[in-house]
């Protein structure tokens, strides 16, 4: 079987722990410098920090993108107001006047961070030169207005911050990812060396036996006759890559699960002295060197 190290979290770490398990029992006896000098306890360490420090990082950046929402909504409600309390001044509709709010080509106020600061920004401008249009008892004023802007300005700065936070971590993380997964084929490749090709220790390490056949297809077309009146006669096709077949039968009544009852090479199995009249469920496995597939579909028959 080939042995395939991927590139992602979940299964390095999976595969190291196996790894460092095989280390643990058998590094003594076998001969693999060359992975003992990778640390593998070390750089799984390594993979876990940084990992986690990816994922704190990411929630962080979550926390940072709802501080920015929240700080757009009572923005742009500020601004809703501010709208209401120029409008008699500007117009209610958008001419060149509402500019100097921050307000171009449409006096709509702005949904995202990016374009309610210049907004923000505009209008504390416009109510600093023109202060007879401020309404303090409505909290329109010049000073409030550079109090939504700063408030935005900064959440919106810690959001971006934070993206080039998970960026970062996301290159650590992929940089312990790799450390670990040359580790991994380090190893691999002086278990080559050291172990015969169906050694069971290969299983120790995590990994697959090298000489060991890819597990057999599930057995298709399963027949089974009754003959005469308390036997079975069980056919099927043959499985790419099986060495041989494993019979099962179940009387329904008798047999509290499926009970083993052969194990032929050909395409074909009796089963004789069953139980009259009752109802046998059977069906077949295949069998190789790199184990057993998944149980073929059952056929019921009816003994006499």
């Amino acid at each position: 079987m080939l042995n395939i190290i991927k590139n992602t979290v979940p299964f390095l770490v999976t595969q190291a722990g196996k790894a460092i398990g095989g280390m643990v029992l058998y590094v003594a006896q076998l001969s693999l410098p060359y992975a003992v000098a990778e640390d593998l306890d070390a750089k799984l360490a390594d993979l876990l920090a940084a990992d986690n420090a990816h994922k704190q990082s990411k929630v962080l950046l979550k926390a940072r993108k709802t501080a920015v929402d929240t700080v757009v909504v009572s923005g742009r409600s500020f601004m809703t107001v501010a709208r209401d309390v120029v409008k008699p001044t500007f117009g209610s509709k958008y001419n060149q006047l509402w500019d100097a709010m921050g307000l171009v080509g449409s006096i709509s106020i702005p949904l995202t961070a990016g374009r309610l600061l210049p907004a923000l920004q505009s209008a504390k401008g416009n109510f600093l030169a023109a202060p007879a249009l401020e309404n303090a008892p409505l909290g329109v004023t010049a000073v409030i207005a550079g109090t939504h802007y700063d408030a935005l300005l900064a959440a919106n700065n810690a959001h971006i911050q934070q993206k080039d936070a998970v960026n970062q971590a996301l290159m650590v993380r992929l940089e312990k990812a790799k450390a670990m997964e040359r580790a991994l084929r380090v190893l691999l490749s002086e278990l080559h060396m050291t172990l015969d090709p169906l050694d069971p220790r290969w299983l120790s390490f995590g990994f697959k036996k090298p000489g060991a056949l890819a597990t057999p297809d599930v057995p298709q077309n399963l027949t089974a006759v009754l003959i005469g009146t308390n036997a079975i006669a069980m056919k099927w096709d043959s499985a790419p890559r099986a060495s041989h077949y494993r019979v099962w039968k179940k009387v329904i009544g008798v047999d509290a699960d499926f009970v083993f009852v052969g194990n032929p090479a050909d395409l074909d199995f009796t089963i004789e002295g069953l139980p009259g009249n009752s109802q046998v469920e059977v069906l077949v496995s295949a069998v190789n060197n790199g184990g057993e597939s998944q149980k073929s579909t059952l056929v019921l028959v009816q003994t006499l």
